[in-house]
């Protein structure tokens, strides 16, 4: 049996030129698209082929292949470069529909071993220029502030003791509301099931919250910055009815100066209060 598998997996690379087949499409011959995402949608084709099929989709361009794309979001799989090749495909392509799954994959990659997918979702989202990709960003910004005001407060020594104190991180404030309670997602703002398919516990109090690298926090920015003008409707709502620190504020507030400097003048007076 094992035998024949490996058969099968060498029959696959061996008839699955992905170079060759997107040379064929680019020639004229467009049913190669439907061949290269049949690739990509199958899990017994060899990794690094449908890696290659997923990297020709984004250069093909074609929305096409934007649902197999998302479903790769969606695997379980240990392995994140597919994953990777697939979100650069989906920002090539450039649909706005794969921004919800961008969120929720940002989510579920929410441990120390998903920055890479961090990292490569994150520029994806200003590529694809949408609200939805705008008020996705905009939780990221508001999760890494978090976390730096967390790392701050860690940092601190007791006023009159003198010594390093343990503050309460997001984890523990949100695990001292009550153990299995819904939460919603940090990107995707959904609400997140507490007990994983083999009945473990997953509710946030049992989870380490990560320190995310400022490349990322960086990103975000960047991503958001990209949006352009479609994103400041979400970031004057973000000012208005959220509670930001001063930093992530006035970091909003100038964002908006190069976005739309008329809107950032109105955000700017209505977070002044009127002198009597």
């Amino acid at each position: 049996m094992m035998f024949l598998t490996l058969l099968a997996g060498l029959l696959l690379a061996g008839c699955t030129n992905v170079s060759q087949m997107q040379q064929t499409y680019q020639a004229g011959d467009h049913s190669q698209l439907d061949h290269l995402i049949e690739i990509v949608a199958r899990p017994d084709y060899p990794y690094a082929t449908r890696k290659n099929a997923a990297r020709a989709l984004g250069q093909i361009g074609d929305r096409q292949a934007v649902p197999v794309l998302i479903g790769v979001l969606g695997e379980y799989e240990q392995r994140t470069t597919l994953k990777e090749e697939a979100l650069r495909a989906l920002g090539a392509i450039g649909d706005p529909a794969a921004a919800e799954a961008i969120g929720r994959l940002l989510d579920r990659s929410l441990d120390q071993t998903g920055d890479e997918v961090r990292l490569a979702a994150l520029p994806v989202l200003g590529q694809l220029g949408s609200a939805q990709a705008a008020a996705i960003l905009l939780r990221a910004m508001r999760y890494y502030d978090l976390i730096q005001m967390r790392n701050e407060y860690a940092e601190q020594r007791g006023v009159f003791s003198g010594e390093q104190q343990r503050y309460l991180n997001a984890a523990d404030s949100l695990a001292a509301r009550g153990r299995g309670a819904p939460m919603l997602g940090v990107f995707a703002d959904e609400q997140v099931p507490t007990t994983s398919m083999f009945g473990t516990d997953m509710t946030v109090g049992t989870l380490e919250m990560p320190d995310p690298t400022p490349e990322e926090r960086a990103q975000a920015r960047a991503a958001l910055l990209q949006i352009g003008p479609i994103a400041v409707p979400a970031i004057l709502e973000c000012l208005a009815t959220q509670e930001l620190s001063p930093r992530l504020r006035q970091d909003l507030q100038g964002m908006l100066a190069q976005l739309q400097p008329a809107a950032a003048d109105s955000a700017r007076t209505e977070a002044t209060p009127a002198l009597k």
